[in-house]
C-alpha cells in the first residue's frame, strides 16, 4: 500500500492537495486544518497531491512491490506476450 504523509509543521492548510486528490484519498479534517490521508490503500500515485503542494509539505512513498501483484486486464491484446513466457 502507497504511504502518504503530511508534515503538519509546514503544511499551511491551503487545501490543494485535498482538491488535487481526485481520487479522495486525501480528506480535510476541518478540526485540525490539516489534511489527512483517509484512504491509501486506494492511492493510484498519481502524485498531484505532492506536486501541487506548494510548501512540500505532501509525500507519497510508492509501494513497488504491491505494484507486481497487479494483474493485466482479460482479453486485453495489448499484453498478449506476457501470457507467451
Amino acid at each position: 500500500m502507497n504511504k502518504i504523509t503530511v508534515d503538519t509543521e509546514i503544511c499551511i492548510g491551503c487545501k490543494i492537495c485535498y482538491k488535487a486528490c481526485f481520487i479522495d484519498v486525501i480528506r480535510w479534517d476541518d478540526k485540525e486544518n490539516r489534511p489527512v490521508s483517509a484512504y491509501p490503500e486506494d492511492c493510484v500515485a498519481c502524485m498531484y497531491c505532492q506536486a501541487h503542494c506548494p510548501k512540500g509539505a505532501i509525500k507519497v512513498e510508492i509501494d513497488f512491490d504491491n505494484m507486481r501483484d497487479w494483474h493485466f486486464l482479460p482479453n486485453d491484446g495489448r499484453y498478449d506476450f506476457v501470457k507467451e513466457q
